[in-house]
C-alpha cells in the first residue's frame, strides 16, 4: 500500500494545482454543473483513496514494528535459555570433575591396595612360609591390611610395634581373605603370621606408615 499512497498524494496535489490555475484563468469555470460535480467527485475519490492508503500504510508499519519487536524478544529469550543451559552444564561438569579429583586422590592415598588406607597382602599358593610382598607402605591414619591366603595351610597376619600387638586377622586358607586394621601413626611397624613356627620360618615383613 505504500507504493499507492505517494502517487495518489502527488496526483491529488497536481489536480488541485490544475483546477486552481484553470479557475483563476477562466471566468466561466466550471463551464457546467456536470463538470463541477465531476470535479468534486474526482477530488473526493482521490482524497478518500489517499486517506485510505495512508491509514493502511500506517497499520502495516505498526505491524512490521511489532513483528520486529517480537522477533527480538524471542531471540533474547533463546539466548538467555542457551546461557542458562551452558551454565548448568558447566556446573555439572565442575561437580563431576571435583568428584573425579576426590576419587583420584583417594586412589593415590591407598598405596598398593588402591583403596584409601588399605594395602593388599598374600601368601604363596604352594604353602611356603613367606608374605608377598615382604614390605608395605600406607598413609597415616586408619590402616587395613587385606590378607588373602590361597594355600591350604592356614595363615593370619598381625601388626605390632615395639613388641605391642596392634591388630590381628583371622586365620584363613584356600583363597579366603581376612583383614587386620588399626589406627597407625607415622613410623615403621612389623606384620607377621602368628601360627607357631611361621614367623620364625620367614612370614614377617615391614609396614612403613608415612
Amino acid at each position: 500500500m505504500a507504493e499507492l499512497f505517494y502517487p495518489l498524494g502527488i496526483g491529488l496535489t497536481i489536480l488541485a494545482v490544475v483546477v486552481s490555475f484553470v479557475g483563476l484563468r477562466s471566468k466561466n469555470f466550471p463551464s457546467s454543473k456536470g463538470v463541477l460535480a465531476g470535479g468534486i467527485a474526482l477530488f473526493a475519490v482521490l482524497v478518500f483513496a489517499t486517506m485510505a492508503t495512508g491509514v493502511k500504510n500506517a497499520q502495516e508499519e505498526q505491524e512490521h514494528r511489532e513483528n520486529e519487536q517480537a522477533d527480538e524478544a524471542a531471540e533474547e529469550a533463546e539466548l538467555e535459555d542457551e546461557a542458562q543451559q551452558a551454565e548448568e552444564v558447566g556446573e555439572a561438569g565442575g561437580g563431576a570433575a571435583g568428584e573425579q579429583l576426590e576419587e583420584d586422590a583417594a586412589g593415590q592415598s591407598g598405596g598398593t591396595g588402591g583403596q584409601s588406607g588399605t594395602v593388599d597382602l598374600s601368601a604363596p599358593e604352594d604353602g611356603s612360609l613367606a608374605f608377598d610382598p615382604d614390605s608395605l607402605e600406607a598413609p597415616a591414619g586408619e590402616v587395613t591390611v587385606a590378607f588373602t591366603n590361597p594355600a591350604a595351610v592356614g595363615h593370619d597376619v598381625h601388626i605390632e610395634r615395639d613388641g605391642e600387638e596392634l591388630a590381628a586377622s583371622d586365620v584363613v586358607a584356600d583363597g579366603e581373605t581376612s583383614e587386620a586394621s588399626a589406627e597407625l601413626e607415622p613410623g615403621e611397624y612389623t606384620y607377621y603370621c602368628a601360627i607357631p613356627g611361621h614367623r620364625e620360618g620367614g612370614m614377617e615383613g615391614t609396614l612403613t606408615v608415612e
